[in-house]
């Protein structure tokens, strides 16, 4: 009787140990990176580094969930649902400031080549020229979007006073050109490829618009930062080497990273080949700079 005290005695005690070090280093925010993604055609370089072993090459052990907004992924960053998510800038900057306590970061940023462009609704079967009279919708009256577009449509005879300019967020141009509220937006090239999946064609692009602006439509050191990387509770070699592989798959060629899109979105591969690939850049210093506190700082 005494021998068998002693063994469920020992057993007891080999049970504790292990559910002690179970609990000090089996925590999975250590051991898995949830990433928090949508559907969107600019994370080609999650989906490239998920899907061509990018991440395991590096030793991290990532898992991607499905959101069907940033909205909805930056909830489940606060409330510890993922690990890691992807934002707009606008986004991630009420999340920060909202809830500055929670330690969250701003590790890098998904980038996309800036570019004036306008797109017009589905249906509409018209020049430059046939836009006066039709309402167009811009971010503000400041925009350098804006100026260019003029100064380009002018070059061409079009009486842009006659254009019927009304001012609002992307977050409404899409949906308003759907209800055809307004016939056409004149925004950023990376808000292109989304409204051209809903049938609305580009009537005028231009590449090389150079950032800057009156207003905070668009200030400089956003121009091209279509989404920020924000972490939170991640150890921070896992952090570095997050950053260091969504960079190196940002390298990869351009058929791969297509290829990826199509894979884990619903864009069709002939309009992604329309358009350019965004890409993943760690944050400079100078963006360190302008996002102070915010920032994360390999330590």
């Amino acid at each position: 009787m005494k021998r068998l005290i002693l063994s469920l005695i020992v057993a007891f005690a080999v049970l504790a140990a292990t559910a002690l070090f179970v609990d000090i280093t089996g925590d999975n925010s250590q051991d898995e990176i949830r990433i928090a993604r949508t559907g969107s055609p600019h994370l080609a370089p999650l989906y490239a580094a998920y899907g061509h072993g990018v991440f395991e090459n590096k030793g991290l052990k990532v898992s991607l969930k499905q959101f069907g907004s940033t909205t909805d992924a930056g909830f489940a960053l606060l409330s510890g649902k993922v690990d890691a998510a992807f934002l707009e800038p606008s986004e991630s900057f009420r999340l920060l400031n909202e809830h500055d306590d929670l330690d969250i970061k701003i590790a890098g940023s998904v980038n996309f080549d800036y570019g004036s462009t306008l797109i017009v609704r589905e249906g509409l079967n018209i020049r430059l020229n046939d836009l006066e009279g039709l309402t167009i919708a811009a971010g503000s009256r400041g925009c350098v979007l804006l100026s260019q577009f003029k100064h380009d449509a002018q070059r061409y005879g079009v009486d842009t006073e006659k254009i019927n300019f009304v001012y609002m967020d992307f977050a409404t141009m899409l949906p308003a050109l759907e209800a055809e509220k307004i016939d056409g937006m004149l925004t950023r090239a990376s808000h292109a490829l989304p409204a051209q999946a809903h049938g609305h064609m580009i009537l005028y692009q231009n590449w090389d618009v150079p950032p800057g602006c009156d207003a905070p439509c668009c200030p400089v050191f956003l121009a091209q930062v279509k989404y920020f990387l924000l972490v939170k509770d991640i150890n921070p070699q896992k952090v570095g080497l997050l950053d260091i592989a969504l960079a190196e798959a940002s390298e990869l060629p351009t058929e791969v990273k297509r290829d990826a899109i199509v894979k884990y979105t619903q864009y069709p591969s002939e309009l992604l080949a329309k358009n350019p690939i965004a890409y993943y850049m760690g944050l400079s210093q100078e963006l360190k700079e302008e996002l102070g506190g915010w920032a994360w700082i390999e330590k």
